[in-house]
């Protein structure tokens, strides 16, 4: 299918923002799009900067928030089992070592609505392993990546990172680091790795039904008054009068913004390996700038097709 104007002036302003990302000192950007059954996706810059290998378009990166969504399917899983009870402490579910100061009167429901993720997601796989009696790779295999057919998403753990991942890059004492090697991503097992189309297929999968049942979707997405529901943000979808469902992800090192139409039908994840900059508590601006071209694209998908 000959791509519409509208698109290939879409294609142009992804391109731009992928150029102008890299020129700024970006490693990587990979982006894939989604109409229907049509694809289109897009690398740029290079997934390990100290061996010159280019990026491509399935290489995994670290998914950041975005693995909360997928988190929050494997906890409402259990309270749809009768296992766990969302309004109950996490304290009710874990020995008093594996509860943080501050933490014990928690609920699980507090703890999936809070959007900053970091010890709070960590709190909540500690709870799914013990009530699972096994780790969290075999819990998301179980849960998400088995029923979806997901192969490259996998738990940063112990063992060497595999040599496709995307390498991030921060400064540390005025030396360019390796993201990877600074422990900047906090303890391993607390990210996740996966390729921009995994992303999609996963909320395409979840949107679509297929991982939890239909009550458990209506509290990921939250009311209409909210931003946030269990796992999932929203944004208004003009195309529509209903709403985007998705999850930013901000990490040392690396952004990833994923945005889906209510039906799934529009789709875009966007992985930006971030400029090197020192730390920092606050979101990197570029996170804003993804997010708002997330829904520029999405929004023009009224008036074309991917081609």
């Amino acid at each position: 299918m000959t791509a519409s104007a509208a698109f290939r002036e879409l294609q142009s302003s992804i391109e731009l923002f992928s150029r102008e990302m890299i020129a700024l000192g970006a490693p990587a950007v990979i982006v894939e799009a989604r109409s229907g059954a049509q694809v289109w996706k897009h690398a740029a810059g290079l997934r390990n900067a100290a061996t010159g290998t280019p990026a491509g378009p399935d290489d995994p990166m670290v998914m950041g928030g975005v693995s909360r969504s997928m988190l929050a399917v494997s906890v409402l899983k259990l309270a749809e089992e009768g296992i766990l009870v969302l309004d109950a402490p996490a304290s009710a579910y874990l020995a008093p070592a594996d509860i943080p100061p501050g933490g014990a009167a928690a609920t699980i429901r507090g703890l999936l609505a809070d959007p900053d993720s970091g010890r709070t997601d960590l709190l909540l796989r500690r709870v799914v392993e013990v009530l699972r009696g096994t780790g969290y790779s075999e819990v998301l295999a179980r849960d998400i990546l088995d029923p979806l057919g997901l192969r490259t998403v996998a738990v940063y753990g112990p063992e060497p990172i595999p040599p496709g991942v995307v390498h991030g890059y921060v400064q540390l004492n005025g030396k360019t680091v390796d993201v990877m090697e600074t422990g900047a991503l906090g303890s391993r097992g607390a990210q996740l790795f996966g390729t921009v189309g995994d992303i999609n297929a996963f909320y395409s999968g979840l949107l679509g039904g297929k991982l939890v049942a239909p009550s458990s979707l209506i509290l990921m997405k939250g009311s209409v008054l909210t931003e946030y529901g269990l796992g999932l943000d929203q944004w208004q979808d003009p195309c529509t009068n209903g709403n985007y469902y998705g999850h930013a992800g901000d990490v040392p090192g690396y952004g990833v913004m994923s945005l889906s139409s209510a039906d799934a039908n529009r789709q875009i994840t966007i992985a930006v390996a971030y400029p090197p900059a020192p730390l920092a508590e606050a979101p990197s601006a570029v996170a804003l700038e993804i997010t708002s071209l997330a829904q520029v694209v999405l929004n023009a998908g009224c008036r074309f097709r991917f081609g």
